[in-house]
């Protein structure tokens, strides 16, 4: 008889964390939302874009007008951050605008990352190569603003003595950023 009760309260309690594990804590991007205005007093909240489904980039701007972008991932029942970043437009006259800082992620604290930023409507790829190779194809994403980003984490150093090639929806170069020179 003992044996049983002890079998069923270890399902009900099984049932429960489930339950909880499921639907107490919400979709990830209300999680994603409460975590930043934990940490910001926040007037909009431009983009989040879930990737891997355990880490996380958001782009909101704050009370003051600074545009931010927070790194989180997440645990077994919530999102945390890890980074934030603020980030100005301001004086930047390029068609792309590279970001570099070490991953924020949990095992990933050897690897680069890299926050492209597009501020030309006519590119729609970016890749980078060294020398022959191709070393990665940005994916473009588009934030809920109509901004276009990529982010791009790696171990390979050739990022930083790169170029950044641009090109238009017909496959022509628009626009090169030689970090290689």
């Amino acid at each position: 008889m003992f044996k049983n009760k002890v079998i069923i309260g270890a399902i009900i309690a099984v049932v429960v964390l489930i339950s909880f594990w499921l639907f107490a804590g919400g979709d990830d991007k209300k999680q994603i939302a409460r975590e930043i205005n934990k940490h910001w007093n926040v007037t909009d909240i431009d983009h989040i874009e879930v990737i891997n489904d355990n880490e996380s980039v958001a782009f909101f701007k704050t009370v003051d007008g600074t545009e931010m972008e927070m790194y989180l991932e997440k645990s077994l029942f919530s999102w945390n951050k890890k980074r934030d970043y603020s980030f100005s437009s301001e004086g930047i006259n390029k068609p792309i605008h590279l970001s570099f800082f070490d991953s924020p992620y949990r095992n990933e604290e050897e690897y680069n990352a890299i926050l492209l930023r597009i501020f030309d409507e006519e590119i729609v790829s970016v890749q980078i190569a060294k020398d022959e190779d191709i070393i990665h194809n940005f994916k473009v994403l588009s934030k809920d603003t109509g901004e276009r980003f990529g982010l791009f984490r790696t171990e390979n150093d050739s990022i930083y003595n790169a170029d950044y090639v641009a090109y238009n929806i017909k496959g022509e170069v628009v626009y090169i950023d030689k970090l290689s020179q």
